[in-house]
């Protein structure tokens, strides 16, 4: 059944209703914002109640705090899976801040009310009909406010409040709220470790400086290989020799993990791409020649595409594998890396100075395809950059040049043509998030300024 709080119609409600990762050691904090939602019921009938605080005309009983803390309690226990004991343990820390909120709380309703705010009761019962229409029944809606504890006089007397507060916040603050997309996408830069993993791509054009390499670096880079092919057939564990030896960083501290791929589809290399799917589990390859070096593959699953074909039957349909890689690069000799470091630093200086990207492409680029496609280069997952090749860029926004970044086969100087890192819902989550983050702060220093005009006295609690 759906919860009354999961409509979020307080302004106060500081929970991210999308990707961002809860930490359980600042939930009781976030559920003290949630609380923005109860509000307190004007001064009538508070005669025999024990008064905790006196703001102002208006005062704060323990029935209020206790019905708050009580809310409080069930929303954590819906969150965690907190045993009775733990639960007020962490309702009994949270109270000193609840009761501070509530005072803040009555602050800005008397403020609403200076500034002659009313909401009638036509809007508030708009307001009703609109979450009553989500559950499907008049039945269901009220077994929802039960569920919570509420009355329909008392949610209807809270949700009066919150319209209330939400004119306050208009009238004071207005466009003061307001967050650009660079906000929201510089804040998701940020954070990005805090959001579950996701496949942010960029789109880039580049100019490449090939190495010159001579048949003794191929030499060389050849002896190495056919020495880490001899010692992993005779029983060294792949996945260290990946760590110690490999060339191929987006692999190398990953023991040489390849991660899921379906053969043919053209993520890697199309001999290693072969490879792999001739290769049975746990068979290494022989070694696999590439411009750039000599690889070494080991499958370590097989899994049909098709799963009504037996296991290992991979003649009647497409399957999807999983390999590990070892890759030995030719490097140049010392002198003929110097000379091409050299090139593309001068190249780099060019762009600096305001030369055309595409001219230089034109006219400085080792890649076949470059001239005709403008230095046109594969849209990539950041994440499945080399450390080396995400550490050229600054902050990957559009019509950035890299520094020169150095791999197996040369040198390269890219330009970020378009960057993909949030959809247009995601911005949006983003946006409202930042916006209440934004609120909460001015909140909080409007809460101080009304404190010290304010008479407040709070009284010791039996």
């Amino acid at each position: 059944m759906k919860r009354i709080s999961d409509f979020g119609f307080s302004i106060f409600d500081l929970r991210l209703r999308s990707k961002i990762k809860n930490q359980k050691s600042k939930i009781v904090c976030a559920l003290c914002l949630v609380s923005f939602l109860c509000w307190i019921t004007a001064s009538e009938a508070k005669i025999v109640e024990k008064i905790l605080v006196v703001v102002n005309d208006d005062v704060i009983t323990k029935t209020e705090l206790d019905e708050r803390l009580a809310k409080q309690k069930e929303l954590l226990r819906q969150l965690n899976r907190y045993d009775e004991a733990q639960l007020s343990e962490e309702i009994e820390k949270a109270r000193p801040e609840i009761l501070e909120r509530m005072i803040d709380e009555l602050l800005f309703t008397q403020e609403a009310v200076k500034r002659m705010i009313q909401i009638s009761d036509d809007e508030v019962q708009e307001y009703i009909n609109k979450l009553k229409s989500q559950y499907g029944s008049e039945e269901a809606f009220e077994e929802a406010l039960d569920a919570e504890g509420y009355t329909l006089d008392s949610f209807r007397k809270e949700i009066k409040r919150t319209l209330l507060l939400q004119e306050l916040v208009k009238q004071k603050f207005g466009s003061e709220l307001n967050t650009t997309d660079e906000e929201v996408k510089q804040f998701y830069r940020e954070n990005k470790d805090q959001f579950p993993a996701r496949l942010d791509t960029v789109k880039l054009k580049h100019i490449f400086i090939r190495f010159q390499t001579t048949e003794a670096d191929k030499e060389k880079a050849l002896k190495r290989a056919e020495n880490t092919l001899k010692q992993c057939r005779e029983g060294a564990d792949f996945s260290e020799m990946a760590g110690l030896v490999s060339d191929h960083e987006p692999t190398k501290l990953s023991g040489g993990d390849m991660g899921h791929f379906i053969p043919g589809t053209g993520k890697y290399d199309p001999k290693l791409e072969k490879a792999a799917s001739q290769l049975p589990v746990d068979e290494i390859s022989d070694l696999i020649e590439s411009p750039g070096g000599y690889d070494i593959i080991k499958v370590t699953e097989k899994v049909p595409l098709n799963p009504s074909l037996e296991e290992g039957d991979f003649s009647k349909g497409g399957f999807r594998v999983r390999a590990q890689r070892i890759h030995i690069a030719i490097w140049p000799d010392p002198a003929s890396e110097r000379a091409t470091a050299e090139k593309a630093n001068s190249i780099s200086e060019e762009i600096r100075n305001g030369a055309d990207f595409i001219d230089l492409v034109k006219k400085y680029s080792d890649d076949p395809l470059a001239e005709d496609k403008g230095g046109d280069w594969k849209e990539i997952y950041i994440d499945e950059m080399s450390p080396n090749l995400r550490g050229a860029f600054d902050s990957f926004d559009e019509g950035e040049v890299s520094r020169p970044v150095k791999t197996p086969l040369g040198f390269h100087i890219f330009k970020v043509v378009e960057r993909k890192d949030l959809a247009d819902d995601e911005i949006e989550q983003f946006r409202e998030f930042l916006r209440q983050k934004k609120l909460q702060e001015k909140l909080s220093e409007y809460a101080k300024r009304l404190k010290k005009k304010a008479y407040i006295q709070r009284l010791v609690e039996d």
